[in-house]
């Protein structure tokens, strides 16, 4: 199978199937660092026995413009802690995780 320059969008795709969010994706091109961690918390009865299981998943992000900025979003699936993560950074809701430290010379 050829392929041409002149016709990019005929070409075939060389690196798989893009398996991450869009809302990940835009945030990496923004600059921001991203993790995606998993938990689980279990709800139990009064006797001890288990109830639920509620699955909690909590994307980060982190970016570095001479000060550290951090946003959290937690949800019950993936897309979803993606989508609330873009939509915290989006409105500005980043916190300063801490203040650059200043040396002084001795």
């Amino acid at each position: 199978m050829s392929t041409t320059m002149r016709r990019p969008e005929a070409r075939p795709r060389r690196h798989g199937v893009r398996l991450e969010p869009s809302e990940r994706r835009e945030l990496e091109r923004a600059g921001w660092r991203t993790t995606l961690d998993y938990r689980e918390n279990h709800v139990r009865g009064r006797d001890g026995r288990l109830v639920a299981v509620e699955p909690c998943w909590t994307a980060e992000a982190e970016r570095f413009d001479r000060d550290v900025m951090v946003a959290t979003a937690c949800a019950a699936t993936p897309e979803e802690a993606w989508c609330r993560l873009l939509d915290e950074v989006r409105a500005g809701r980043a916190a300063m995780a801490f203040r650059r430290l200043r040396l002084l010379a001795r």
